[in-house]
């Protein structure tokens, strides 16, 4: 694909006024059931998250990033606390809306969140408190922000940060690739970018995060430079050696694919090519 294919993808990948209504009256939806059915944890507010806070989601895509705020803890103990919010949420969800649990539903603990499919959208909704205790502020909340300040920091030194996301996040879910996140991709790009920078073109940006995934698979560690801690304000730490490594660069202690098999692998290789082919496509 040429330049001007690409800048017509990324154009019509672009949010429009009606998609946005569509959003924005699901969330203000959800957010007024959630305060009205929710009883023992009080909802503070059903906040934008990733791919909605950072503005990287396209047009027509279904999975949306969500943050539910609870009020003031009623509980003098986080795991407790954390526990009665996930539970009530979860039977909300799970009796509310008629949720096949094998299917519908799923726990993950590493980011407090909700995985769950509700009226077409998968929404991956993350449990937060607006009060927070030293715990939720060191492991969520903090690394929350610096996630988005990330992504717009990467936007403001290369221009066509946020749409490349775009891009690569589309062409990964038509592709039918769900081992692959948004932020794994952002880490990977902006790695790409960093490393060999020349000119702001899709093109280009889209080689460099092909030669991240190359970089990755070689089992170089992707991390960012010490530039983008400082400018983060996150001070950087050194962890032991694994085979594939991807830091997480609000919280530099967490390797994100730590615990991944050859299944990811070959689905970022299998990705690389999609790129490739993109890369070498010709439209008429």
């Amino acid at each position: 694909m040429t330049e001007k294919d690409f800048r017509k993808v990324v154009t019509d990948l672009e949010l429009t006024k009606l998609d946005k209504e569509e959003i924005n009256n699901f969330i203000c939806s959800l957010e007024n059931d959630l305060k009205s059915k929710l009883h023992y944890m009080k909802v503070n507010s059903l906040k934008k998250a990733g791919n909605l806070a950072t503005s990287t989601i396209y047009s027509g895509c279904k999975n949306l990033d969500l943050m539910l705020v609870f009020d003031t803890p009623v509980l003098n103990s986080f795991p407790l606390m954390n526990q009665a919010a996930i539970n009530e949420v979860w039977n909300y969800l799970v009796f509310e809306h008629n949720l096949d649990k094998n299917n519908q539903i799923s726990l993950d603990s590493s980011s407090n969140s909700i995985k769950v499919i509700l009226k077409n959208y998968t929404l991956n909704i993350l449990i937060r408190f607006k009060d927070t205790l030293n715990y939720q502020i060191n492991h969520f909340i903090n690394i929350d922000d610096l996630r988005v300040s990330f992504i717009n920091l990467a936007s403001s030194e290369f221009n066509l940060f946020k749409n490349t996301i775009q891009l690569l996040t589309y062409y990964r879910d038509i592709n039918n690739l769900e081992q692959i996140t948004d932020y794994v991709i952002s880490l990977l790009l902006y790695y790409g970018l960093s490393e060999n920078f020349t000119k702001h073109t899709y093109e280009l940006y889209l080689k460099e995060f092909v030669h991240a995934i190359d970089d990755f698979s070689k089992g170089i560690k992707i991390e960012q430079d010490d530039e983008t801690y400082r400018n983060l304000n996150v001070e950087k730490v050194n962890i032991p050696k694994k085979q594939y490594m991807i830091i997480d660069v609000a919280d530099p202690k967490v390797n994100i694919t730590n615990n991944v098999g050859e299944a990811y692998i070959q689905e970022l290789r299998k990705f690389k090519k999609i790129i490739l082919k993109l890369l070498e496509a010709k439209v008429e």
